[in-house]
């Protein structure tokens, strides 16, 4: 099934719905990253839970999920658009815990930590809301974050499938929040089906996104949107120049004096960008007339 973000609504409910799957996306960035299979689990949640957050933007700015925590993997960064697009790195990519992924998640998360969610708001402006880490799960916590920061009846879910001996085979969320006016019984019934494991069974086997969104969330959704889920990055030399820049006059010229050259690996990409010495001296330059 090809990676989509899927956007709708339960009239019946008065409820959004939107279904993010992300599976091809994940596997491509356990290669782009290197990442070790818990540290790939996690980000593959963290990919579905970012592109869930984006989609309910009204302005259609971007979304930022940052985990925190103690654990052996130190956090994940996703950034994501309610376009589809999307970008992220783990902290700690050679992370993994044989056994349950589910438990090897946790343990990698470790005991405490900070779940944040920062939202631009268009206008230069941001909005931050945090919880502390309890269920050392990235869907739990979600669910506190919705709960506690933005106060929203929300049923949320996240899943990693395995399909064969592929442990990244499937990788979804689902989303149904109460709009203004709901049903919030009826949002308790899709909360109960997905504590059931409603969303696990619907992609036991490869199927497209309506038909997992009626399994796990009821019949009567109507489609809002389709959008194709790309992992994008606006990562490029003049941004590379600009990372040197913050080093200020001191730290260019040593650079000069030092190497000759710097260079600037983007943490979503890992695109190299050399920034040579001719660049480093108009900065340097630039730096000091200021």
């Amino acid at each position: 099934m090809k990676d989509r973000l899927v956007r709708g609504l339960l009239p019946g409910a008065g409820a959004r719905v939107v279904f993010a799957r992300v599976g091809d996306t994940a596997r491509m960035c356990r290669v782009l990253h290197g990442l070790y299979p818990t540290a790939a689990h996690l980000f593959a949640e963290g990919l579905a839970a970012g592109l869930l957050l984006a989609s309910l933007q009204k302005d259609r700015a971007r979304v930022n999920l940052q985990i925190q925590s103690d654990g052996p993997v130190g956090g994940l960064f996703v950034d994501a658009h309610p376009g589809g697009e999307v970008r992220g790195y783990v902290r700690g990519a050679s992370v993994h815990f044989p056994g349950d992924p589910r438990l090897g998640a946790r343990a990698a998360l470790g005991g405490a930590g900070t779940l944040s969610v920062i939202r631009d708001q268009g206008d230069g402006q941001f909005y931050r809301g945090s919880v502390e880490l309890e269920a050392m799960e990235i869907g739990a916590d979600l669910r506190r974050y919705f709960a506690e920061s933005e106060q929203v009846d929300t049923a949320l879910d996240l899943q990693v499938v395995r399909r064969g001996e592929e442990p990244l085979g499937d990788a979804c969320g689902l989303l149904v929040q109460k709009l203004p006016g709901g049903d919030p019984e009826a949002v308790q019934r899709v909360r109960e089906r997905l504590a059931g494991g409603a969303l696990a069974a619907a992609l036991a086997a490869p199927a497209p996104a309506h038909e997992v969104i009626r399994a796990a969330a009821g019949e009567g959704f109507d489609l809002l949107a389709d959008q194709e889920v790309a992992y994008v990055c606006g990562c490029s030399q003049e941004r590379a120049r600009s990372a040197v820049a913050v080093l200020g006059a001191e730290g260019v010229a040593e650079i000069l004096s030092s190497e000759g050259q710097a260079v600037v690996t983007c943490e979503f990409c890992r695109q190299r960008y050399v920034v040579g010495q001719r660049e480093l001296e108009e900065i340097r330059g630039r730096l000091g007339a200021g």
